[in-house]
């Protein structure tokens, strides 16, 4: 029998003739049936009675009503492997054991749904499901994780509907022919996602079952928004005081229980108003929500993925939606029943009640009185994959039908296939692509999702979720923005509408080490912008500027600086656009440090305020742990303080001073003189850096208008794809190997071919006609360039005539010249020397190379072997 005999008749069999009809011809009963199996099993395993080559070719039954005739659906089937085109003896075999197996059940089952067993390839030949299944393991370790895994699935296919929707699906695609075309339905996509999940070491099956109108339609509209970040409040708290005993105790409390109790009742009231006023509107949205009836709800066909525990630490069973790539757990209500589910190795078949859905199922699948499957492990064979025919339904049924008990039924062991399916490829390219024409939109509630792939919009953006206020996405709240390889190292923004505040979040890298920027639009602006301060010389880590006020937070100095904070008067209201170059007058700088240990703390400032209007100067100490206050001095300034050339001096009215520590020593007039000095030293250099500070604020707005206009996108110099260096590189190491390669075809010139055809071409060079021609060749070699000096020498000879005689018009004609003449009697002498220049320059190289050239002429004419004794020339050398 040959390899194609099956899949012929497989092909060959007409669709509307029935069951009876089968029965009436005697060669489709079950007991031929069983005679044919055991001999399709003989001619697999090589072994016949007679040894000789069998005679018989099986006709495989299909009922009627499982397929119509297979249509082909690729478009030139000739270009696909063989294992797609065509069945091997195998998988002849499987599909016959695949249609007892089928019969079985339906003479159990008949209430029930056709199963999805052998449906028709790309090329239109019948393939067993589980052959479908090619398990993979792709060289991208993101996917190695059912997360991942699921996510690039859901985002890599477009979805198509089944057709109808409450029936089985007639062709199952590859998933190769589903790679290829980025497209599929539900059983396209639960296929492909089983294969890389076994392929990564989880225990997957294809599930085929029922869904909601949702699960079938993709239909996200009703979910919540998966990209939205979940604020997590902080609570705090509060710690109680250490009992002592000694402790004073608190007055009594003389509040009335009675007015509290009322109080608190009151609120209780009002919190409970509002609760049923909240319960109200969450049923009312829930009402809105809610979906039209579904005249198909419990029979829509659907397939998706099972992940049992045991493997990868996988903890319990859980589903995988495939075209969305959610997790949900197996007694989620949107999946109503399943029928069977399969991997690469098995098929089983679920025995369950469904009434309830999936909520009572046990997904044991070594359970027989819960799932009936297709083979079973043989114990006897160990390193190879069998399998053993299930006739558990097969032995019901040859009782019934022979009338007699059968108490022992012989199993045939039989080989599965491997899959009929190339393991699966993803370039590098594909895999960055990701999205069918790099980019894909999702629709949840309220909100939409636009996904793109990296390097594809021009400013770098991989996400944008929009989310909106109403169900008709029109009135826009909320966006947020991700980004990918950017120059300016800008990976997320979110932009509140309607506060209009922009939140932006940096990657480490930018020279001014920005991490995150808030900043909003109007009149009363506010901008904050928070560092990285371990990569900042001078450790700041949170800058806050309003109008009025502009405030710095340091970490780790080692003058223990920890904040400073600058406020401005309010600018003068003008008509007119505000200028903003010009500096804020300031009213007062505030800085506050950190405890010095090595410093006594009345010794150790905590705060300097430098109160620039009013001219003063307050310090306040840290607080020692024996004192209740700190230490605190206010220094006014001197009258004339900024007048550089008086001699500012002291009085004891310009100082207010608090000592905590009586015994600490006091600071003399002098020391006092000299710490005012060293005071208005400080406010001039603090008044330098807060107008710093504010030329960086300027500074990094104009970089970001600038980094926003240009949106340049980094390029790895390992991706020779999009690094144009690189790239280039490439081009021409390749040109240049392209071009030492075509000089190698190149044949050798021939440079005595004219003075042997001067004399004659001989066909033997003696002695004598050896020196005439190397004689010839070095005369020729000394007139060729004695008449190139010649021509280079004439032309260097024309040029100057020329200047001189344009040298000489000039000064004929001089004094009545315009400016324009002048002009243009410059630039042609400026011509003219260029061209002598480059003349002499040529002459030098011609004298140069022809020496050199005559010494490789010598040497060559040396070497030559047709010169150095008496030669006979070939005829084809002679001829050429």
């Amino acid at each position: 029998m040959t390899d194609h005999t099956v899949s012929e008749h497989l092909i060959k069999t007409d669709g509307h003739e029935s069951r009876a009809e089968h029965d009436q011809d005697g060669e489709n009963t079950p007991d031929a049936n069983e005679e044919t199996t055991d001999q399709l099993i003989d001619e697999e395993n090589g072994q016949h009675e007679d040894n000789s080559p069998p005679k018989v070719q099986l006709q495989p039954i299909i009922a009627p009503d499982m397929f119509p005739p297979p249509v082909v659906v690729c478009d030139h089937p000739e270009n696909y492997p063989v294992s797609y085109r065509s069945n091997s003896k195998k998988e002849q075999l499987i599909l016959t054991f695949i249609e007892n197996f089928r019969r079985q059940y339906h003479h159990l089952y008949r209430d029930r749904k056709p199963l999805f067993l052998n449906p028709y390839n790309e090329c239109g030949v019948q393939k067993f499901v589980c052959t479908t299944v090619q398990p993979t393991l792709l060289s991208f370790s993101t996917l190695f994780q059912w997360d991942a895994a699921a996510e690039f699935v859901a985002d890599h296919l477009n979805y198509e509907l089944l057709e109808p929707p409450h029936e089985i699906p007639k062709t199952l695609w590859s998933p190769t022919k589903i790679l290829l075309d980025q497209r599929g339905n539900c059983f396209d996509y639960a296929t492909l996602l089983c294969s890389l999940l076994i392929g990564a070491g989880y225990d997957a099956y294809v599930v085929s079952g029922y869904a909601t109108r949702e699960v079938c339609y993709m239909d996200t509209t009703r979910l919540p928004n998966p990209y939205m970040k979940k604020k997590e409040e902080k609570r705090v708290e509060k710690v109680k005081p250490p009992y002592k005993k000694y402790t004073v105790k608190p007055p009594k409390d003389l509040t009335s229980k009675y007015d509290a109790y009322m109080r608190q009742r009151k609120l209780d009231q009002i919190q409970a108003e509002k609760d049923r006023k909240q319960e109200e509107e969450n049923r009312r949205i829930a009402e809105i929500e809610k979906p039209l009836p579904d005249p198909l709800y419990g029979i829509r066909v659907h397939a998706w993925v099972l992940v049992l525990s045991g493997k990868r630490e996988v903890p319990e069973a859980f589903f995988i939606e495939p075209t969305t790539g959610y997790g949900k757990a197996t007694n989620d209500v949107e999946y109503l029943g399943i029928e069977s589910v399969w991997n690469h190795q098995n098929y089983w078949v679920n025995v369950q009640d469904c009434s309830n859905g999936c909520e009572s199922l046990q997904f044991d699948l070594n359970d027989q009185a819960r799932w009936e499957f297709m083979f079973t492990y043989s114990a006897n064979l160990r390193g190879t994959l069998t399998a053993t025919l299930n006739t558990v339904g097969n032995s019901a049924i040859l009782d019934e039908e022979d009338e007699k008990p059968s108490t022992e039924v012989t199993q045939k062991d039989i080989e599965l296939p491997p899959s009929w399916v190339d393991h699966l490829v993803l370039t590098k390219k594909e895999f960055q692509e990701r999205y069918p024409h790099c980019r894909k939109t999702y629709f949840y509630k309220k909100t939409r999702v636009e996904k793109y792939a990296p390097y594809h919009m021009k400013d770098g953006i991989i996400l944008k979720v929009s989310e909106f206020a109403d169900y008709d996405f029109k009135d826009l709240i909320y966006v947020t923005q991700r980004y990918a390889h950017r120059q300016d190292k800008l990976e997320e923004r979110r932009h509140d509408v309607r506060s209009n505040i922009v939140y932006e979040d940096y990657l480490p890298g930018r020279s001014d080490h920005l991490k995150e920027h808030t900043y909003g639009f109007g009149p009363e602006f506010e901008r904050i912008m928070i560092y990285y301060d371990k990569a900042r010389i001078d450790g700041l880590a949170k800058r806050h500027e309003t109008t009025l006020e502009l405030t710095d937070y340091f970490v780790n100095r080692d003058d223990f600086l920890e904040y400073r904070k600058a406020v401005f008067e309010p600018r003068p209201k003008k008509f007119g656009p505000a200028d903003k170059d010009t500096n804020r007058p300031i009213l007062s700088i505030t800085e506050q440090y950190g405890r010095n240990l090595e410093l006594n703390a009345n010794d150790d400032v905590r705060e300097i305020v430098y109160a620039i209007k009013d001219e003063k100067f307050i310090i306040t100490y840290h607080r020692d742990d024996i004192h209740i206050t700190p230490s605190t001095r206010t220094f006014i300034k001197p009258p004339n303080w900024n007048d550089k050339t008086v001699t500012l001096k002291w009085s004891d009215d310009q100082l207010e001073a608090y000592q905590a520590d009586e015994d600490f020593k006091q600071l003399s007039k002098r020391d006092l003189y000299h710490k005012v000095l060293q005071l208005l030293e400080q406010e001039e250099e603090v008044i330098r850096r807060v107008r710093k500070a504010e030329d960086e604020t300027r500074d990094l707005q104009n970089r970001r208008q600038q980094e926003e206009l240009l949106s340049d996108l980094e390029v790895s110099v390992y991706d020779t794809d999009r690094n144009n260096k690189a790239k280039q590189y490439r081009e021409a190491l390749e040109k240049k190997a392209k071009e030492e390669s075509d000089k190698k075809k190149i044949p050798e010139i021939n440079y005595l071919a004219p003075f042997l055809a001067a004399i004659g071409n001989p066909s033997r060079i003696n002695a004598q006609i050896a020196n005439q021609l190397r004689t010839a060749a070095i005369r020729d070699f000394k007139e060729r360039s004695i008449r190139k000096a010649n021509l280079m020498q004439a032309r260097y000879e024309s040029e100057i005539q020329e200047l001189f005689t344009k040298q000489q018009w000039y000064q004929k004609h001089q004094i009545g010249m315009t400016k324009e003449d002048e002009l243009e009697y410059q630039r042609l002498c400026q011509e003219a020397q260029f061209r002598l220049h480059i003349l002499e320059e040529r002459l030098d190289r011609h004298r140069q190379l022809t020496t050199e050239k005559y010494m490789q002429l010598e040497n060559k004419l040396q070497e030559d072997p047709r010169l150095k004794e008496p030669y006979i020339i070939p005829t084809e050398k002679k001829n050429s």
